[in-house]
């Protein structure tokens, strides 16, 4: 591929990201992936208990979410592709779609990754 066609390729993907959307905390939001368990790293305020296992969807393709630091006050984009699981157990070893509301930040006293899905409804796609 020639220098040109590289910058155009680039310029194309570029775009594409940007005009995805991107997800706020509260959105309700419907995610597709695999479930599997994590081991939780623990919360600062929470050094007393014991860790536990987590679910953790492994997205079939990442998400643009926007967070709001608390000591900056501006808006972050980060691309995402693993979100927490929240009020759920999910169904192991299939591809599912879960849909709930996105939370940012550390959502309780065990956490994998920054962002959760507190779920209303998990619907299985296919058995793996």
């Amino acid at each position: 591929m020639t220098a040109k066609a590289c910058a155009y390729a680039l310029l194309l993907l570029t775009a594409s990201v940007s005009a995805a959307p991107c997800y706020s905390d509260g959105d309700v939001v419907t995610l597709e992936g695999t479930a599997t368990r994590q081991a939780a790293r623990q919360a600062a305020s929470d050094a007393s208990a014991a860790a536990k296992p987590v679910w953790v969807l492994s997205l079939a393709s990442p998400v643009c979410v926007e967070a709001t630091p608390a000591a900056q006050g501006q808006r972050q984009q980060s691309i995402v592709s693993l979100v927490q699981i929240i009020d759920t157990t999910p169904t192991e070893n299939a591809r599912i779609q879960l849909t709930g509301k996105l939370v940012t930040g550390n959502v309780s006293g065990y956490y994998a990754v920054p962002t959760a899905i507190w779920v209303l409804r998990e619907r299985v796609l296919r058995a793996q």
